[in-house]
């Protein structure tokens, strides 16, 4: 399984890093076959948004969040 994770507007430190794929960990728990994750993570201004694709086989889920916090 591949993770991608890109910064738009923010740094991608490894606190953040490790932090986002903890959460996309909860993922596994609930199928067996996820072949690839793409999460873009972006700050404007006072409004902090994380969108994240997962491909499972044959499928695709799309899925954002925003929040006034990244860790939020």
């Amino acid at each position: 399984m591949r993770v991608n994770l890109s910064g738009h507007h923010v740094d991608v430190t490894p606190a953040l890093r490790s932090y986002t794929e903890r959460k996309l960990g909860r993922v596994l728990r609930r199928f067996d076959r996820v072949i690839e994750m793409h999460c873009t993570l972006t700050v404007d201004k006072l409004r902090h948004r994380a969108e994240s694709t997962v491909y499972v086989r044959g499928l695709a889920i799309h899925a954002s969040a925003v929040a006034g916090d990244m860790y939020a």
